[in-house]
């Protein structure tokens, strides 16, 4: 359940003390290279444990969580040099461990992932009077002009087009582009924000049995616009009505204020040129700005006519964006432990890296800039992993067993996906997976376990006494996906049975305070336990078949389930009856609008669930948790298209 209980003062104490244990050796030798070990920590290399009744110990998983989900790894970010550090490291670990290489290059495998975008801080905008642009002085410096946070980088040039707000709003009948086409291939100057304007509005009957009209409430002009005063979607619009770039202006009220800083860690594109500028810059640019605003203004306050709009009477401007959307290698860390078969493989997988300085995907506002160590995500579970693989020994099992750390998850699993698509032991050989993504706050004895029904055996294995010997409590689903959104489902796609192991959201989920004091080393060394018997079970078991768990038959015991809202942001069409779920909208601050959704789009699948109808997307929301991350495929203006968005919560805003 995701409803948070107490840890019981016994468990508290004895977690503090491993966590203690672990530091104090730590602190011995403060240092620790790339692959190295605390003193009291250190085997010979390559040794093992000496018996299979060791049990996992607590210290050395708080040692690896501390290693992992120190500030100089920077968050573990993928495609970073910290979460490059970290899979060095671990890569070191598997070699000590006596695990055989399984990646492309040694235990490594490489893959490409998208980076934060980045301001390169020398953005410029020039009045282009008649002569080449070398004939006059650019503008810059952070005062006067910034790119947006959805910029394209590279330049453009045109006709200066002003467009007052930039808006279209149906509803309000206001509409600043008219003259369609009349901005093709312009570079279009647009007022920051909304006119001054409030709206009379008839709210509809709260009583059911009521007759009148409703009640009439005035709407503030914030709200009065709603998604079409938003940044985005103005240059979205700008963009579709034909602009090859937007210059967003201050409005002149606000005149000597800070402009809008670039958010490195928003993920919307526009995929054209966008900066925003100062009152005084929009006024050298268009002389006579302050008053063309003002007109709009006032006529809008009077009859929501906008009649003092002009196109910039034949001027020409010049911008550059100096905006960097690169891409980086990220690396999952692979190795195999040989059984006795060689024809069959177990994948036990956990996913290393993080959010880094957070951004998208964080959950903690304005946390950019703020190192996410990411204890428990997935810190916790890379530990249980290695863990796992000190505690086996060759030949034990029948099967081989494959340690897979997996980076990119953050992003959309696109490390364990890239695996998958491109698998460094024969996929056909696997028979199950088992992934464990946040199993730190098993303290208190409760861990929840979802794919249950994705092999006929999984739900009685968990019910063992075997199983009940770890000392855990267990929250068992059927279903893959209750509280999915991580690296078993790159497995259950591909028709692969997998054991999903997490010990429940928090409110330190996706912050800067998932940190390394909050990490509960009892409750991971029962996991460890728990895994020990499941994979004892696994070895050799000629039954595992794939199962898939339809809707119908998801495990009524999904408690973790409640008392967490998922928010998406959108506003459905109830009126659309045709296939997909069409949005007339997105809530002002949500998800979709931070993900770059638009009026007129229609959702057709969100992750794994393909979207037929409205029942369909309120499914969704329900088998995915906040702070995942998912691919949502639509289609725009006839296209098709897919975003990666981070689902959030109100809870947790």
């Amino acid at each position: 359940m995701l409803s948070s209980m107490n840890p019981t003062p016994s468990r508290r104490a004895l977690s503090f003390i491993s966590f203690a244990a672990a530091l104090g050796a730590l602190a011995c030798n403060a240092s620790v290279e790339v692959g190295a070990r605390p003193d009291d920590l250190r085997r010979p290399s390559g040794a093992r444990s000496s018996g299979a009744a060791e049990s996992a110990d607590p210290v050395r998983l708080a040692s690896d969580v501390a290693w992992l989900a120190d500030d100089a790894r920077a968050g573990r970010r993928a495609g970073t040099s910290g979460e490059a550090e970290a899979a060095e490291w671990l890569a070191a670990r598997m070699g000590e461990l006596g695990l055989e290489p399984a990646g492309d290059d040694g235990y490594q495998q490489a893959f490409e992932v998208p980076l934060e975008p980045e301001e390169g801080g020398r953005s410029w905008v020039m009045s282009l009077p008649g002569g080449p642009p070398t004939d006059v002085v650019p503008i810059n410096g952070a005062e006067q002009i910034v790119p947006l946070f959805c910029s394209a980088g590279g330049g453009a040039d045109g006709v200066l087009a002003f467009r007052g707000y930039g808006m279209v709003n149906e509803e309000r009948d206001w509409n600043d582009y008219p003259d369609e086409g009349a901005v093709e291939g312009a570079v279009v100057m647009i007022v920051r924000g909304t006119p001054e304007v409030t709206f009379e509005e008839t709210e509809a009957p709260t009583d059911p049995h009521a007759t009148g009209g409703g009640d009439v409430h005035i709407a503030s002009r914030s709200a009065a616009f709603g998604n079409s005063g938003s940044i985005f979607n103005k240059v979205m619009t700008a963009k579709r009505m034909g602009a090859a770039a937007v210059i967003l202006a201050q409005h002149p009220r606000d005149r000597g204020e800070p402009l809008l800083a670039f958010h490195n860690g928003h993920t919307a594109k526009a995929s054209i040129p966008a900066v925003t500028v100062s009152a005084t810059v929009a006024e050298k640019l268009l002389p006579g700005y302050r008053e063309r605003v003002g007109a709009i203004d006032a006529v809008a306050l009077d009859t929501g006519a906008r009649d003092a709009r002009s196109l910039g009477e034949g001027r020409r401007v010049a911008l550059s964006a100096d905006v960097k959307r690169g891409k980086g290698t990220a690396r999952n860390v692979l190795g195999i432990l040989r059984g006795g078969r060689g024809d069959r493989t177990i994948v036990v997988g956990a996913h290393f890296d993080h959010l880094g300085l957070g951004g998208s995907g964080s959950l903690a506002r304005e946390s950019w800039g703020e190192i996410h160590n990411g204890a428990d995500d997935n810190a916790s579970g890379t530990a249980v992993v290695l863990e796992l693989a000190r505690l086996l020994h060759a030949g034990e099992l029948e099967d081989d067993v494959l340690f897979a750390l997996w980076s990119g998850e953050e992003l959309g699993l696109l490390g364990s996906d890239h695996w998958a698509e491109n698998p460094t032991v024969s996929l056909e050989s696997v028979t199950c997976n088992l992934n464990f993504d946040m199993v730190g706050r098993a303290g208190e004895g409760v861990l929840q376990v979802l794919g249950a029904g994705t092999a006929e055996p999984f739900a009685d294995w968990l019910e063992g006494p075997d199983a009940k010997a770890a000392g855990l409590e267990l929250a068992v689903s059927l279903s893959a996906t209750g509280m999915g959104g991580s690296d078993h489902q790159s497995f259950t796609k591909r028709a692969i049975p997998a054991l999903h192991f997490f010990s429940g959201v928090h409110t330190d989920y996706h912050k800067p305070s998932d940190d390394v004091e909050r990490f509960e080393a009892d409750g991971a060394a029962s996991t460890v336990e728990l895994a020990r018997v499941l994979l004892a079970r696994a070895d050799g078991a000629d039954e595992l078949v794939y199962v898939e768990v339809k809707k119908e038959e998801d495990d009524e015991r999904q408690e973790m389930q409640s008392g967490w809202s998922t928010w998406f942001g959108s506003v459905p069409s109830y009126s659309w009856d045709g296939p997909g779920v069409k949005i007339d909208g997105t809530s002002a601050g949500s998800p979709a609008e931070r993900a770059g959704f638009l009026a007129g789009d229609i959702l057709t699948a969100m992750g794994e669930v393909p979207l037929d109808d409205i029942y369909d997307f309120v499914y969704a929301l329900q088998v995915h948790k906040p702070g995942d991350v998912v691919q949502v495929q639509f289609q725009r203006d006839g296209e098709w298209e897919t975003l990666t968005m981070t689902l959030g919560s109100r809870a947790l805003e």
